[in-house]
């Protein structure tokens, strides 16, 4: 089953990819992120960009798999302008919002995960491709 999550993971992330460009330094940016979904509901920690993933079919078949980790810190301002964006920036998470780990993370899958009002909001990393 991990073998499973992890091709999922990875052909998400390479579909996420296929769709932004690579900033310098071979990151993902805002920018790249908004200037092809100005909707997108994205956050950035520990200088990456995190993309909501929760309605996806293999997150909502796996999401028992998931349970919440250490507390890494709280958005500090929702914004959606790319410029600027910063750690602990969230284009539609509000201010104030906590962000956790994921315990089942020690396998890199990187995710985070929000709760709002009882509901757990997947978030995964993006990556260059």
């Amino acid at each position: 089953m991990k073998v499973l999550l992890k091709v999922l993971v990875i052909s998400f992330a390479f579909l996420l990819l296929g769709a932004c460009g690579v900033a310098d330094g071979g990151k993902v940016t805002a920018r790249d992120v908004l200037k092809n979904n100005e909707d997108a509901d994205i956050l950035m920690y520990n200088g990456f960009i995190y993309s909501n993933v929760t309605d996806l079919d293999w997150i909502q078949e796996d999401k028992d798999n998931f349970s919440k980790g250490e507390h890494l810190g709280d958005i500090k301002k929702t914004t959606s302008s790319s410029f600027g964006f910063r750690n602990f920036y969230a284009t539609v998470l509000q201010e104030g919002t906590s962000i956790y780990s994921i315990n089942e993370d020690e396998e890199g899958v990187g995710m985070i995960l929000v709760e709002i009002d009882g509901e757990v909001l997947y978030y995964m990393q993006l990556l260059e491709g």
